[in-house]
């Protein structure tokens, strides 16, 4: 696929990994299409020059539907756009659980079909899943994120080997920890039996992202991945984030989530 010509969905990209993902994007020479819930109301230092930003709310099924037909013709579609939580699923209310669900697979999954079947009348395409080690290794408290992101790994690859005859890769990325502001919703009280333990995971969890790789890095992998002929089906990234994957797959389940605990500090 010749960049030049290619036509990128990145969504999610009013701030953050989405706008460094569209600028590097953009840099490289590939027509951006950018989406945000409301393009009105991005902030000038947000706006990438160049991008043409699109309304989506990613719960709202009429909302990806008139995307994709907005979008027209897409070769590549990075599916960026996600929210986070933090707390004990005991305090979750259920419709806030069903609303990051629809955010972070659902909605997903549905732009996803409406963008697939040009590129596989095309014969080509390429698909970048934005998912997190949280999708691989569950961190506590964060489970309503990570069931959504697990699901995302699932996805992508029996929908890698569903549309692969028809020259199109799907390929997941994966961070560590990258150094943005992912909204990461409350879902405890301040009473709450588990407020150490969150407590503990929420200062873990900043601390890792306070010293992670930048956007623009990640931005920049992201790039490389799509000039590649054969690109691998999935890219770990982050600091020590390939040793960390071989490490969770050599390694016995009961090891790995004794580590986690450990890190995330949760016995105390």
């Amino acid at each position: 696929m010749e960049n030049q010509k290619a036509r990128a969905l990145v969504t999610g990209a009013s701030r953050g990994l989405g706008k460094a993902i569209a600028r590097a994007l953009l840099d490289g020479g590939y027509t951006v299409i950018g989406t945000s819930r409301n393009p009105q109301a991005i902030s000038p230092e947000n706006i990438v020059e160049g991008v043409e930003y699109l309304p989506l709310d990613l719960s709202i099924p009429e909302s990806i539907e008139k995307l994709a037909q907005m979008a027209g013709e897409v070769d590549v579609l990075i599916n960026n756009a996600g929210i986070s939580q933090i707390g004990p699923v005991e305090e979750a209310p259920l419709d806030r659980v069903r609303y990051h669900l629809e955010v972070n697979i659902i909605g997903l999954i549905h732009l996803t079909k409406l963008i697939v079947r040009g590129m596989r009348e095309r014969k080509r395409g390429c698909i970048i899943n934005v998912t997190s080690f949280a999708g691989r290794i569950t961190v506590p408290f964060a489970s309503i994120y990570a069931a959504g992101k697990h699901a995302v790994e699932g996805f992508s690859k029996g929908l890698r080997h569903e549309v692969m005859r028809y020259g199109i890769k799907v390929i997941v990325v994966a961070p560590l920890h990258i150094n943005t502001a992912i909204r990461m919703e409350k879902m405890y009280e301040d009473d709450s039996p588990y407020i150490t333990e969150v407590k503990r995971v929420k200062a873990a969890r900043d601390a890792g992202i306070a010293a992670a790789p930048s956007p623009e890095w990640m931005a920049g992998k992201i790039v490389k991945i799509l000039k590649m002929k054969r690109p691998l089906p999935a890219y770990p990234m982050g600091r020590k984030a390939f040793f960390i994957a071989y490490l969770m797959r050599v390694m016995p389940e009961t090891w790995v989530q004794s580590a986690v605990r450990k890190i995330f500090n949760v016995d105390g």
